[in-house]
């Protein structure tokens, strides 16, 4: 099974813990009642808060100023090779708003105007 995993703080602890959204996968088997050994595996570390335009202003009328997240995944087994995914995470650190705002929305290069999120490609063997 393959997901984003996020939670409050990131990988440094800050805020008490938990993880920017990462691309990871876990084991499942029809006998495992949950993933297999309870392990995530993660393949792609976030690197930074999610920042997208659905949790500004103007939008709550739309988008109730939540995230979104899960759209974008996709897995398919190769025999021979594994499990080919793909899912969200946050590949490059958040410039600083000053300098995304006044001088260059695409945060050199890092992010969209709109979000900054990617998609990581992953096999698990």
């Amino acid at each position: 099974m393959s997901f984003t995993l996020s939670g409050n703080g990131g990988p440094t602890s800050a805020d008490g813990g938990g993880f920017f959204p990462s691309s990871a996968y876990g084991r499942v088997t029809t006998s495992s009642n949950g993933l297999t050994g309870k392990k995530i595996h993660i393949t792609a570390l976030g690197q930074a808060p999610q920042d997208g335009f659905s949790e500004y202003q103007p939008y709550p009328t739309f988008f109730n100023i939540r995230p979104r997240w899960g759209d974008y995944g996709a897995a398919v087994f190769v025999p021979g090779k594994g499990f080919y995914f793909a899912s969200e995470y946050i590949q490059y650190a958040n410039c600083a708003p000053s300098y995304w705002i006044g001088t260059d929305p695409s945060c050199g290069g890092t992010r969209d105007p709109f979000a900054n999120f990617g998609t990581s490609l992953n096999l698990a063997p």
